[in-house]
């Protein structure tokens, strides 16, 4: 039998300093970069790109852990703010 091999995810260390930089994307306070997902990544050991990440602080990250991805992606439309942030990063560092 073959081991599944390993799925190399995304990292992108400017990326990651850029969203650190940036307000909570629920109420602006300073926030941390937090990695959304691992949705249909399995065997990934939970590691996402560091595409998926967003900046929430520790609030809204607590309330992330509460209410589960699942529903903190439903609630806060969360692919289109991946979208949007991934698009002002390209917009500012070309």
């Amino acid at each position: 039998m073959n081991p599944q091999p390993k799925i190399k995810t995304d990292r992108d260390p400017s990326y990651i300093a850029w969203i650190r930089k940036q307000p909570c994307v629920k109420c602006y306070r300073k926030a941390q970069a937090h990695h959304q997902g691992g949705q249909g990544r399995k065997g990934t050991s939970g590691k996402v790109s560091d595409y998926f990440a967003l900046p929430l602080c520790f609030v809204c990250h607590d309330e992330h852990d509460h209410v589960g991805t699942k529903t903190f992606w439903r609630c806060y439309d969360v692919k289109q703010l991946i979208i949007d942030h991934l698009a002002r990063y390209i917009k500012e560092h070309g």
